[in-house]
């Protein structure tokens, strides 16, 4: 606990920082390019078909609708990570933290979405489905 004559080295909650700015700003921008990544995967594969043609054969072959499944997912697990990262590095120079452990849960828990909700019909058949 701080003296009188000594600063707190609170959170500074309700004071204007760069860092809330800078944590929302790259959670809503991780969100849509893991979103906007499951959203075409999602119109590539419906495209696939048993009326596939020779070129639709390689696209929607086994590896690429994984890849397509899973790379969305990915994209919001990796930028979750790293907004964890940062949330130490801001905490370790006495800076407003919360905001990038906020988001750093935000896109965790977005990415547990996209998987549950999009690699599903996806993959389709690769999970034998």
């Amino acid at each position: 606990m701080p003296t009188a004559d000594e600063r707190s080295r609170g959170d500074r909650l309700g004071q204007d920082d760069g860092e809330v700015r800078a944590a929302v700003r790259f959670a809503v921008l991780a969100a849509a390019v893991g979103i906007g990544f499951l959203i075409v995967a999602a119109l590539w594969v419906s495209g696939c078909g048993e009326t596939a043609t020779a070129t639709d054969t390689v696209t929607c072959s086994r590896p690429q609708r994984i890849l397509l499944a899973f790379g969305g997912p990915l994209i919001l697990f990796l930028a979750g990570l790293w907004a964890f990262w940062r949330t130490c590095r801001v905490w370790r120079s006495d800076g407003v933290w919360w905001a990038w452990h906020g988001a750093g849960w935000f896109l965790l828990t977005l990415m547990i979405v996209a998987l549950a909700m999009g690699a599903p019909p996806i993959a389709g058949p690769v999970f034998g489905s």
